[in-house]
Parts: C-alpha cells; structure tokens; sequence
C-alpha cells in the first residue's frame, strides 16, 4: 500500500510540476535557452535549425524575442537532439522545465564529485556540502540564469568519473557523450581519457559507450533532417567564433595586444599536453588529470563565456574535500577556504558593476593557482608522512 501510494505522490508531483504554475520571474532561464529551443524547435520540424530567418520568425513567435536578430547557438546539433522533449511544451513551461533540469544537474554532479573524489568515510558523509557549494559558486548562477547547456559538460565529467572509479566504463564513456554539446571545454580532458584507457588499460568499453552515444544522437538528428551536417557546418562557418572577444587567456590577448593568434594556442598546448601524459603515464591519476586538464582547457580554449566556467566545480570541490579531509594544517585549510570564497566574492562584486565579460578572464586563472598550489602542498605534506612512517 505504501509503495503504491509513494508511487502516485510522484507521479501527481511530476504532474504539478510539467503543468502547475511557474513560480520563477519571466526572464529567469530564458537567455540563451532561447535559440537553444527554437533550434530544437525547427529541428523537431525537419526544418534547417541553421537558417537565422528562420531561426528569427521561431523565437519572435515562441519566446517573445522583440529584436530583429536572431540568436543563434553554434553547438554540435547533438544537443539539440537531447533538447527535443522539451520543444512538446510551450518555450515558457520549457525554460521552467530546464530550469529544474538544470538544479537537478548541478545538484546531481556536485553529490557524484564528492563521493567519487572523498577517500574518508567521514568526508564522504558531509556530501550535502557539495550541491551548496556548487549552486553557490557564481557561474553556476549566471549558467542558471541564461538557461546554459554547460551543465551537461559538468554532468557528462561527474558522471564518468562516478562510474570510472566504479569500474563501470561502458556508462562512463556514455556520459562523455553530454560533454560534447560544448567540446572546446574539454578539448584536453577528452584525449587524455581516452588516451589512459586504451594505452595504458587497453580497455575500449568507455569508447564503445561513447560512440553507441554519439551514434544514437546522430541517428535521431539525421532522421529528423538527413542535411544537419551542412546545416551545421553553414552555421559555424558564418558565426565567426573566433572573431569574438571572450573571457579566455587567448581573448584577453586578443583584446589588449591585438595576438588574435593566441586564440589558436591550443593547437600546441593539446601536443604539449599529450607529451606529458606520456612522460608519467605509468604513474598518473586519471581523477587529477581530468581536473587538471579541464582547468587548462577553460584557460586556453579558443573561445568561451564566464558561466563556462560552472564546470570548474570539479577541482574547485577537489579542494573543499582536501580541506574537509585534515590534508592541511588548520591555518592552510583556511587560507585556501578563504582564498576560494575571496575569488568567487570578487567575481559577484565584478558582475554586480558589469564590467565587461571579457574582463572575468582572470577567474578560471585563479582558481587554477589555488588549484595547483592546494594540489602540490598535498603531495608534499603526504610524502614527509610517508618519510615519517619510514623512519
């Protein structure tokens, strides 16, 4: 009887919030949300999702859009596959339903980061600290706000590395699938993975799940419209990704010296990247890597927007665990404490004066440095223990 009536809670539940009211301000959610959905839109109609009239006639007819130009996503159309149930409601019950997606994303993401990375029972028990500080962190906020498709990216990482540490690598390859809705966030981490489980582990059940993802995403966009691919193409090709000044190291060169080739400085950071692997594959920490690798591409990926950095909780909540932990001393686990929270206060005083976005270049560096300096402090203070214990 129990089961049963939990059941029907749930279901009224799923109900009241599919169609009870929005209890959100119109705008919340509403951002970029806006060509993401219209893009499904067209697609779900087997219409070309790349044509901007089009694009334009959907969201003045659908979103309320008062401007004459559309907005555009220039996003793998893999993820417009994945928004295709949300273009069964009105845009309005869509963005209220992404919205929650969204929560439940980070709030899910931030739990699966925590238990995978804590290593003591105690720490793994205070994992209700993690979706606090996830919803907390500033671009998780503004990700919110926009209704951003970067919570995927932060998903598909959280997920894999739940599963890869679980041993279950055909889920962990199938959630790096999500991750590449914006791959440039992820233009090392990719690799390195994959790199690691098939030289070092000559494992490719990770592989096969995310190329039975890819496939089954492709499938669903060619059926709808068999010409996606010069769909898409036509659509990147007019964007001029590269000529936008944003929030990366490469656009903050960019917009001070006029070095729009740093933009492209990637193309030598993956080799560089990909050399170190090999220098210390025998003895790497693939959790490490995926966190270290995440934080350079941000840094120098050739184009990004602040609330990207949202997938920067995986080492920002690394190094809440090692302070949770006792990995320091009480007076350096708070001076990282008070360096992370000083970061994120720094970058609200900054959106609250909104300074100009390609000025927040400096946050992801920063939590890079604290990353780094919390990281190496680590294996120092564990190696006098090891030498300690020795004696």
């Amino acid at each position: 009887m129990i089961k049963y009536l939990s059941a029907g809670i749930l279901i009224a539940l799923f109900l009241f919030v599919l169609w009870g009211p929005i209890p959100v301000p119109p705008s919340m959610g509403r951002g970029d949300f806006r060509a993401y959905w219209s893009a499904a839109k067209l697609l779900a109609q087997s219409e070309d999702f790349a044509d901007a009239n089009l694009l334009l006639q959907t969201e003045q007819e659908h979103t309320q859009w008062q401007e004459e130009w559309a907005v555009i996503t220039w996003n793998p159309p893999w993820l417009l596959a994945l928004l295709l149930p949300y273009t069964l409601v009105s845009f309005e019950r869509a963005t209220w339903l992404w919205l929650l997606t969204n929560i439940t994303m980070v709030f899910t993401g931030s739990v699966l980061v925590w238990r995978t990375l804590a290593n003591q029972a105690d720490s793994r028990r205070r994992s209700h600290l993690a979706p606090i500080i996830g919803l907390l962190f500033l671009p998780t906020m503004i990700a919110l706000l926009m209704g951003q498709v970067n919570t995927l990216v932060f998903m598909g990482l959280a997920g894999f590395l739940f599963f890869f540490n679980r041993e279950q690598l055909f889920v962990a390859g199938l959630c790096l699938v999500l991750t590449l809705v914006k791959p440039h966030l992820v233009y090392l981490t990719l690799p390195v993975i994959f790199l690691h489980l098939l030289w070092m582990r000559r494992d490719y059940r990770a592989l096969s799940g995310l190329i039975v993802g890819i496939v089954a995403l492709t499938a669903a966009v060619f059926v709808l419209r068999p010409s996606f691919i010069a769909d898409y193409t036509q659509t990147v090709s007019e964007g001029s990704l590269l000529a936008w000044e944003t929030p990366t190291l490469g656009g903050i060169l960019g917009a001070s010296f006029g070095w729009q080739w740093a933009k492209l400085m990637g193309i030598v950071i993956l080799p560089l990247t990909i050399w170190f692997w090999w220098r210390n594959r025998e003895q790497i920490d693939l959790n490490i890597w995926v966190q270290g690798t995440v934080l350079i591409s941000v840094i120098t990926a050739p184009f990004g927007w602040g609330y990207d950095v949202i997938v920067l909780l995986l080492p920002l909540l690394q190094i809440v665990i090692w302070i949770a932990e006792g990995r320091y001393s009480r007076l350096e686990a708070a001076g990282w404490a008070v360096s992370l929270i000083g970061i994120n206060l720094a970058a609200v005083y900054q959106r609250t004066f909104d300074i100009s976005e390609v000025q927040t270049y400096w946050l992801p560096i920063a939590l890079a440095v604290v990353y780094f300096l919390a990281y190496y402090r680590r294996r120092r203070v564990e190696a006098k223990g090891d030498k300690h214990f020795q004696r």
